[in-house]
């Protein structure tokens, strides 16, 4: 089993590197620098506005480090055929299921740590905790994180419930007491607790799961669906085989194409803005980054920042536009449709337009309820107007006519 482990454990790195050489790419380093940059800029300001301890302080000291604690769960790597070949090892596997356990707290407890070290300064202005106050919350945290996962290796085996009640309800209900007891009188409270319960289930482990029966169907099925959310990001950025886009009719939408006149020209105008509105991934990430910009932009209030955010933000989107394109052109059925490439592309302009029209339109409403009507929200302005036309009517065709000529 731990030989099955290691070779499974293996293929799936460099699986997931493969991916991750495609997502951090210039662009991406770049955002993300500045996406950070900025989310610093503003935490530092807002650090800077408080004087003493709030009300709501070490609520959400508490709020954050309980969130954060559900992150990641138990990297089984099983797969479909495991339930028929593998049926006769059935009870060699726990080995293999306590190395899956051991790889996969790794992330969670980068996430804790990293999460608590950038709360220290508001948990210690806002919430009046000191640094020793939240390093033992925070290694508590990390031990009931393991807990988490030992629960997960019962449910595995159908070992999760007593008296049926989820324990996983009931650690995070022990979990949530000890954090207000942590945060408010005595900061060990937490960790004590985490190590009662990480050595109680730890020592148990092994008995619990050999009592049960190794639930193959579920554990797979929950394998899928956790790869399959990280293909799902990972799609954001780049083609990943197997995930498909869900599709929504969304009639609600229908009023956005009555402008769209219905003559031979505007077939892929259309084609285009209906696929756009339907498809889950596309409009999803138009919305995310749009509402994220709009955020940032009305929480930062630094020229610099704000004009980069602003450009960078719409670059960004006409950028992610680009796969939709590709991933129309590879149905071979649209090439029944007796439309030029250049019609195509002048379509697929006019559509990216009215998208980054509209994320242009938002981020302005943001700006100018920072800094109101002034030169300096004029210049971000006319700066993200300039990137949209730039992106719009020079990046994006270009980009696509290469694509054509290629496929053609």
């Amino acid at each position: 089993m731990n030989e099955l482990w290691k070779n499974r454990l293996r293929r799936h790195q460099l699986d997931q590197l493969k991916y991750l050489r495609l997502i951090f790419n210039d662009n991406f380093v770049l955002a993300f620098i500045v996406l950070i940059g900025a989310l610093g800029f503003w935490y530092s300001n807002l650090l800077g506005t408080i004087n003493g301890e709030l009300v709501f302080g070490k609520p959400i000291v508490i709020l954050l480090v309980l969130l954060i604690t559900q992150v990641g769960k138990i990297a089984t790597l099983l797969e479909d055929p495991d339930s028929t070949f593998l049926l006769v090892k059935e009870n060699e596997f726990y080995q293999y299921f306590k190395s899956a356990r051991n790889y996969s707290i790794l992330l969670p407890v980068v996430a804790i740590v990293v999460v608590n070290f950038l709360l220290s300064p508001f948990a210690f202005t806002g919430a009046g905790l000191s640094i020793l106050d939240i390093c033992l919350i925070a290694l508590g945290s990390v031990f009931f994180k393991w807990i988490f996962l030992n629960l997960e290796m019962f449910n595995i085996y159908g070992k999760n419930k007593i008296s049926g009640i989820n324990l996983k309800l009931i650690i995070n209900i022990i979990l949530l007491i000890s954090l207000v007891f942590s945060v408010y009188l005595f900061s060990s409270v937490t960790l004590i607790i985490g190590i009662i319960g990480f050595i109680y289930t730890e020592t148990q482990n092994k008995s619990i799961c050999n009592s049960g029966q190794l639930q193959w169907q579920q554990s797979i099925s929950n394998e899928n669906q956790r790869m399959f959310r990280v293909k799902r990001f990972y799609n954001l950025f780049t083609d990943v085989p197997g995930v498909n886009s869900k599709i929504k009719r969304r009639k609600w939408l229908d009023f956005v194409f009555n402008g769209i006149k219905p003559s031979h020209k505007n077939t892929y105008l259309y084609l285009f803005a209906r696929g756009f509105v339907r498809n889950n991934e596309y409009i999803g990430l138009f919305l995310r980054l749009t509402i994220i910009q709009a955020i940032m932009l009305a929480l930062i209030d630094n020229f610099y920042i704000s004009l980069i955010v602003e450009m960078l933000f719409i670059y960004l989107v006409g950028f992610q536009l680009k796969p939709y394109f590709k991933d129309v052109m590879l149905n071979m059925m649209q090439r029944l449709y007796p439309v030029s490439g250049k019609d195509k592309i002048n379509s697929f302009t006019k559509l990216s337009s009215f998208v980054l029209c509209i994320q242009w339109i938002v981020s302005a409403i943001a700006l100018m309820y920072k800094f109101g009507l002034s030169m300096n929200s004029l210049i971000i302005i006319v700066a993200g107007l300039a990137v949209l036309v730039f992106v719009s009517y020079f990046y994006i065709p270009r980009q696509l006519k290469k694509y054509i000529n290629g496929v053609y």
